[in-house]
């Protein structure tokens, strides 16, 4: 496996980009470079990059498998002009003349309260406010979020979804993001949670678990229930390779009692149906209508009113 580098510096030059953000592109000094950047890099962005050094036919270039935006320094006269630069109709000379009129800090508050003062036009005034008032919490989620190794593409999506929340959601409540944004189910947002030091016996990652192997069992499988005993040993089974695949240690992973007792929490919370042993998903209406025509008509049915 190679060895990974890191190489800092201000994007200078865009030279492609395709509608997934891959990009090639400069940093000042000439370096080219390869990855996919985040919506909020621009040319002027400070950068980290992470990554190996290729030869292509286009010459050396540095493969980015991480490009980290820098937030600019708002203490500073050059932090504020590259702050300012990315509101509309605001360029590097408007810039310099705002924080030369005003001060750095004094244009950096009418950039959020009043733009049209630094130069924004009057019919833009209301987006520059926005992207000003945002723009701050979206270099420190994005930090954040690439930071416990997300992606350029699952980070925009998170702060798109709860922008100023998003470091909140993820380190407190990161299984929050099952259903709430289009394709992070269990296996994708548990990678991301134990990422941001979610222990591998948490309950809330018992929980999830226990949902998410129920939902698939019936998705995938056909099921609208699982057997109590079976359902507890299918979640251990998912914890254990989830946490392999994500490189944390094992140490701690919940045992069969633990699963057992968090699926009848689940049940005390309205999340699941037992019936004589048998555990449902309450989202399956279909399942809890046809409830007791299964327990009538199953061979293991009363065998095991708990499990």
């Amino acid at each position: 496996m190679e060895e990974k580098e890191t190489i800092s510096g201000t994007i200078s030059d865009l030279v492609f980009q395709n509608s997934e953000k891959w990009s090639v592109f400069k940093l000042e000094g000439g370096q080219s470079c390869t990855g996919t950047l985040a919506d909020i890099c621009s040319i002027g962005t400070d950068v980290e990059c992470v990554g190996t050094f290729v030869d292509s036919k286009f010459g050396k270039q540095f493969k980015c498998v991480q490009i980290i935006p820098i937030l600019p320094d708002i203490t500073t006269d050059n932090g504020v002009i590259k702050l300012l630069q990315r509101l509309p109709g605001i360029g590097p000379k408007k810039a310099r003349v705002a924080v030369d009129e005003h001060g750095a800090q004094e244009a950096w508050t009418l950039a959020q309260a009043d733009p049209g003062l630094i130069g924004v036009s009057l019919a833009s005034c209301d987006k520059a406010m926005d992207i000003a008032r945002n723009l701050i919490g979206n270099f420190e989620a994005l930090n954040y979020l690439l930071g416990i190794g997300l992606t350029d593409n699952q980070a925009q999506l998170i702060i798109d979804r709860f922008g100023d929340s998003a470091i909140k959601v993820v380190s407190e409540d990161p299984y929050s993001l099952i259903g709430n944004i289009e394709g992070f189910a269990f296996l994708t947002v548990d990678k991301i949670a134990l990422k941001s030091g979610v222990g591998v016996g948490a309950r809330s990652r018992v929980n999830a678990c226990i949902l998410h192997c129920l939902l698939d069992s019936e998705l995938n499988g056909g099921h609208v229930y699982l057997w109590g005993r079976d359902l507890c040993g299918i979640v251990i089974s998912n914890l254990v390779e989830s946490a392999k695949k994500a490189e944390v240690p094992l140490e701690g992973l919940p045992v069969y009692q633990d699963v057992r007792n968090a699926v009848y929490w689940l049940e005390d919370e309205g999340a699941v149906v037992i019936k004589k042993g048998m555990v449902f998903h309450c989202y399956l209406l279909a399942a809890e209508k046809c409830i007791e025509s299964v327990v009538t008509n199953s061979s293991r049915a009363g065998e095991d009113e708990e499990f």
